[in-house]
């Protein structure tokens, strides 16, 4: 081992002393970008001052980010479930789902899963399209008469919204549902609760909130403790469902991307959620037999809620709900349809959009070959040519909201309820009205 001898002006100190000169010394000579820096209190501080600009270098701003899901996703994945279960003190679940899903023998597929395991499973495959607070009363009286201790939720959408809810009265008492909703906070820890998600989702399944009738239910203890995405549970939906899906997903994700308060993580979810949908979503369409490419969009999915529930929901998820909710009719394909219309705007008033956004549309390879001042708009056109890719691929695809039912006269009041849906305060009805208007007039 060759011998390095300490520097000289260090000899005659302690160790612990040298190194702190050594440290000394070579934060004097640090040059930053040709800037001398000075050593000193900004420095002890974890701090870089630049001397000659003022400029202060100072690590990443706070943030917080919560995603409490252990997630296994594979062909085999549906496999772990009774290891994980009874991992969480589990030993007999209760499983929800729809009569459509139990029609199609998917409950059939779980419950073989547990064949080798020492549980007991029970089924109940009688959820509705709209659950409401009998059927949670209904249903905790089975849970507590049978002693069920888990729930294993089979599908998404009405199937997840039951599910919390139910978690939250078996794990105290059915009414503190209306307590949930009156934003008062749970206190008591819930029951394991797994989803095993389909490719026909409302968007919120694995996030802090849920719906139940005229209850809206948040809270962080309801996001799902795990989720299976096994390719003989991601079962091959109508075209227009699966493109409904990945739409609202790749909505929840570009808003994600250009959310004032985006970090890292939500960066990090929002990208894999993206990337996941752009290269899969026509593949999967074309050939829905594909498990990797309904896997993938699953994933998406998921990704895309997570990064959605760490921040406050965007305009175009806000004003596609809304009108979902008074026009009855998917709000997906209304969010896919609303989207380019928003990015343009947001391009127009130079708000911000991202300059890397075409990263997350696009891809690295077509986007290090665009120029900086080009990225946006090139993601928007990446955006319209999947919507008319979407056309050619799925019978009765709606080229604009008025084809999904949408009448021009419905316009003032979706004006009205969009601005009235800001959670980062107010959104401005001129902007809503120019977003609507285009949409409605518009046909990709």
């Amino acid at each position: 081992m060759r011998y390095c001898p300490r520097p000289r002006h260090c000899r005659g100190l302690s160790t612990a002393q040298a190194d702190r000169e050594a440290c000394r010394q070579a934060l004097s000579r640090l040059v930053f970008r040709g800037k001398d820096l000075e050593p000193g209190p900004d420095i002890r501080r974890g701090r870089l001052r630049v001397i000659k600009e003022g400029a202060v270098f100072q690590p990443q701003s706070a943030y917080a980010f919560y995603s409490p899901t252990k997630v296994l996703s594979g062909n085999k994945a549906l496999e772990n479930l009774p290891v994980e279960l009874d991992g969480m003190n589990a030993v007999k679940p209760l499983i929800l789902t729809t009569p459509a899903l139990s029609a199609r023998g998917r409950e059939k597929i779980v419950a073989s899963a547990f064949g080798d395991s020492n549980l007991t499973i029970g089924v109940f495959a009688g959820v509705p399209s709209q659950p409401d607070l009998r059927l949670i009363r209904e249903l905790y009286g089975l849970y507590r008469d049978n002693g069920y201790d888990a729930i294993i939720a089979l599908g998404g959408g009405p199937v997840l919204d039951t599910a919390k809810a139910l978690n939250v009265a078996v794990s105290g008492r059915p009414e503190d549902l209306e307590s949930l909703a009156d934003r008062k906070p749970l206190t008591k820890k819930l029951r394991p609760l797994a989803a095993i998600l389909s490719l026909d989702l409302s968007g919120c399944e694995m996030t802090r909130y849920a719906s139940l009738g005229p209850l809206s239910l948040t809270s962080p203890a309801l996001i799902p403790d795990l989720m299976i995405i096994d390719s003989r549970t991601v079962p091959v939906e109508e075209h227009k469902i699966m493109a409904a899906t990945a739409l609202m997903s790749m909505t929840q994700a570009v808003e994600a991307c250009l959310h004032p308060a985006r970090n890292p993580l939500t960066d990090a979810y929002a990208y894999g959620a993206a990337r996941f949908i752009m290269e899969n979503i026509t593949n999967v369409l074309r050939n829905p037999s594909d498990r990797k490419g309904r896997l993938a969009l699953a994933n998406a999915a998921f990704f895309a809620q997570t990064s959605f529930d760490n921040l406050a929901p965007g305009m175009v998820y806000e004003l596609g709900m809304a009108i979902s909710r008074s026009c009855q009719t998917n709000q997906g394909l209304i969010m896919g349809l609303l989207l380019p219309h928003f990015l343009l705007l947001e391009m127009r008033k130079e708000i911000a959009t991202r300059n890397d956004l075409y990263l997350f549309i696009g891809g690295p390879e077509a986007f290090a070959g665009t120029m900086a001042e080009a990225s946006s708009r090139k993601a928007v056109d990446r955006i319209v040519e999947i919507l008319l890719e979407l056309q050619n691929l799925v019978a009765d695809f709606p080229r604009s909201i008025r084809d999904l039912g949408v009448k021009k006269d419905d316009l003032e009041g979706l004006i009205a309820q969009g601005s009235a849906a800001g959670v980062r305060g107010e959104y401005d009805p001129r902007d809503i009205r120019n977003i609507l208007e285009k949409a409605w007039e518009t046909r990709f």
